[in-house]
This record gives C-alpha cells, sequence and structure tokens, in this order.
C-alpha cells in the first residue's frame, strides 16, 4: 500500500503505484511469493518465502525491476560514482573496481533485518568509499530500514511486505486475517 508521496506506511520509500503493481503481477505470475514454513539465511521462521532468483531467467521482469530501481534513484535525486550490488554468496567485493572517495550506492534484492547491507557498507566504508544509500526490490518490514538507519544508510525500497500481502489479498490467495497473522509474525524478533 502506497500513500501519498510515494512512502510506505514504515517510511521506505517507494516507487509509483503503477510501477509496483505492475512488478508485482510479474512477480507474482513467477510464483516467487511461497506460502509455507521457511527458514531465512538469519535461521528465522518465516510464514512467507521470497524467491527473487527467479528474476533472472525472466528478463522483462528483470529490466522492470531494474527500472524500477533506476527511477527511485532518480526521484530521490541519490547520487553515486558506482553502482555495488551486496555480494552473492560472499562473493568478494574485491571484483569491483572503486576509487577511495567516491560514493557507492549499495543495491540488494530482499531486505529482512538490513545485516547484508550494512555489512557490504562497512567493507566499502573500510576501503575509503561513502555510502548513505540503499536501494532494494523488495522491503521485508522486519526491521531493515531502522537498522540501516542506525548506521547511517537511507533505505529505499520498490515493493514492501505490506505491498505483496495487499496484492495477495486482491488474487484471494490469502484474507485479511492471514495478513495479519503474517504481519504479526514478521514482527517477532530474530
Amino acid at each position: 500500500m502506497v500513500s501519498e508521496g510515494g512512502k510506505s506506511p514504515s517510511g521506505a520509500s517507494t516507487g509509483d503505484a503503477v510501477t509496483e503493481d505492475r512488478l508485482f503481477q510479474a512477480l507474482y505470475g513467477m510464483e516467487v511469493f511461497r506460502l509455507g514454513e521457511y527458514y531465512l539465511k538469519s535461521g528465522q521462521m518465516t510464514p512467507i518465502y521470497i524467491d527473487l532468483r527467479r528474476i533472472i531467467s525472466h528478463p522483462k521482469t528483470l529490466r522492470m525491476a531494474a527500472q524500477a530501481i533506476c527511477d527511485i534513484i532518480v526521484a530521490k535525486g541519490l547520487q553515486c560514482d558506482y553502482v555495488v550490488g551486496v555480494p552473492y554468496a560472499a562473493l568478494p567485493l574485491a571484483t569491483g573496481v572503486y576509487q577511495a572517495g567516491g560514493t557507492a550506492l549499495v543495491v540488494e534484492d530482499v531486505v529482512t533485518s538490513g545485516e547484508s547491507i550494512r555489512e557490504t557498507t562497512e567493507a566499502l566504508r573500510n576501503e575509503g568509499l561513502k555510502v548513505t544509500d540503499a536501494v532494494a526490490v523488495l522491503d521485508r518490514q522486519q526491521g531493515g530500514t531502522k537498522e540501516l538507519s542506525k548506521a547511517s544508510i537511507n533505505f529505499h525500497s520498490v515493493l514492501t511486505m505490506e505491498k505483496i500481502l495487499d496484492g495477495m489479498i486482491a488474487k484471494n490467495q490469502i484474507t485479511e486475517e492471514r495478513k495479519k497473522e503474517i504481519i504479526e509474525h514478521l514482527k517477532k524478533p530474530f
């Protein structure tokens, strides 16, 4: 759900509602949203899993997600010299070519606690880069925005868990009551 000004209820920055809806529809069609009992990297059980790894096999949806991220960068006036993806499967940051003093924008697919972005930002800052912002396709709304703020990182997302759950209600995949149960579960501390 997006309110006026492109902000989600959590305060995370979002793209425009049309882009959000199109991206949700495309991701939903790819069956990236799965209900059940899943365990996250943190070890926490979750009643909903979002598998954005599937997006790489769908170029149109990948392009749509990339464009939505670019739209946020432009709309928010984010400035950067480098765009750095959060390392996948512990790929070293050394694979990039950076110069100390430059500004890096960190990009992630799904944010839960914000730990991966925070760790990546810490490594970049240790190499002399400035990092003030991070952008993700989806904010699970499990405290990542707050934790990143503590690390002086402004967090922006295209979609939020609330938007995903509202879309699933519209598709009669879950009820409003089930949405409330999922939201309550996601509020539990790690």
